[in-house]
């Protein structure tokens, strides 16, 4: 069975450097055979080693440009790939092997739990895994009620789980293999001027949802925020394109 990891880029909020790195992340973490697929409305700077493909048509009715909901176009029929989809979010680090990712359960839809709704069976979507054309109703019902499903659901992670499991089994990667950079790095909030932030033991891929970037929390940097960060150089060893 074919193994592809995917990812999307559209609009201005991710340069084509988080492709590249993420790519190269990929290679280094993943030993299995796989095909690494960036989906995208703009290739330029992106390495041309790097497969691209546009992001499958999606009815987004009210939802700005930037917003994730545009992620619920990986289920799309017109995705052109088939075996199991392994879609990461493009501001995220791999510390470790990711093999176990297309093992773990197979052939459920696989995601985080979300860190901010424990035991709400809610995902995260930086991370989630399926078989391609498995739930191609998931996006047809989402392309048949968008406007609808925005006045009641407030982001696709949440739409996507509970979507998903109506008709399918939902698992949950193990906790310690996607760690969030907030939530499981730094230190408490009076420690955090003299104290840096520390890698979580176990951790596979560290997640990093908002505000800081990779590269700023390396740096030690929160931008638009008056938040003290110490920097981070352990995250330079992941964050980068070389071997």
């Amino acid at each position: 069975m074919e193994n592809n990891v995917i990812c999307m880029k559209w609009g201005t909020a991710y340069g084509p450097e988080y492709v590249n790195i993420l790519a190269a992340m990929v290679k280094r973490h993943l030993t299995i055979p796989h095909r690494f697929v960036c989906f995208t409305d703009d290739t330029t700077g992106i390495h041309p080693s790097i497969e691209t493909r546009p992001i499958p048509e999606i009815a987004l009715g009210s939802a700005p440009i930037w917003s994730g909901w545009r992620k619920i176009a990986s289920l799309s029929p017109h995705l052109g790939l088939t075996g199991n989809v392994l879609f990461l979010d493009l501001d995220l680090i791999i510390m470790g092997n990711i093999d176990g990712f297309f093992t773990h359960a197979p052939n459920e839809f696989c995601i985080i739990e979300n860190w901010t709704q424990p035991g709400q069976k809610i995902g995260n979507s930086s991370v989630y895994r399926y078989r391609a054309d498995a739930h191609t109703d998931v996006f047809a019902d989402f392309e048949r009620r968008h406007e609808e499903i925005y006045r009641t659901i407030t982001n696709e992670q949440t739409y996507l789980t509970l979507q998903v499991a109506q008709k399918h089994k939902v698992e949950f990667w193990p906790d310690e293999w996607c760690r969030s950079f907030k939530r499981h790095c730094l230190p408490n909030v009076f420690l955090r001027p003299f104290v840096a932030p520390q890698p979580p033991k176990g951790c596979k891929i560290l997640v990093f949802h908002g505000p800081p970037k990779p590269i700023d929390a390396a740096h030690g940097k929160w931008p638009n925020k008056r938040k003290c960060l110490r920097p981070s150089p352990w995250i330079l060893q992941h964050w980068k394109e070389s071997a």
